[in-house]
């Protein structure tokens, strides 16, 4: 059974990289949700931006990845507008 998700799109900070992409979740779901699971050891992202936290230059793009919980400083949901980049 598919069930649909919801996406939301996402700025993850690890110790280098800024990361912005989509979180899916299932309908309801809160990101801390997803984040916290014990079962999730890594976060999928999708239509991925890889940033250099030093220099703020984009390194990556990539239509996945997956990212070690914890490896996550902090992360937080952006609201962008069309053809903007968070």
């Amino acid at each position: 059974m598919n069930v649909p998700g919801e996406e939301t799109r996402v700025v993850i900070i690890v110790e280098r990289f800024r990361i912005v992409g989509y979180m899916h979740r299932y309908p309801g779901a809160r990101l801390l949700d997803i984040v916290n699971a014990e079962d999730n050891v890594f976060l999928p992202l999708t239509d991925a931006e890889i940033y250099s936290l030093s220099d703020g230059k984009l390194l990556q793009k990539a239509g996945f990845v997956g990212i070690n919980r914890d490896a996550i400083q902090f992360f937080y949901p952006v609201e962008t507008k069309e053809g903007e980049s968070a």
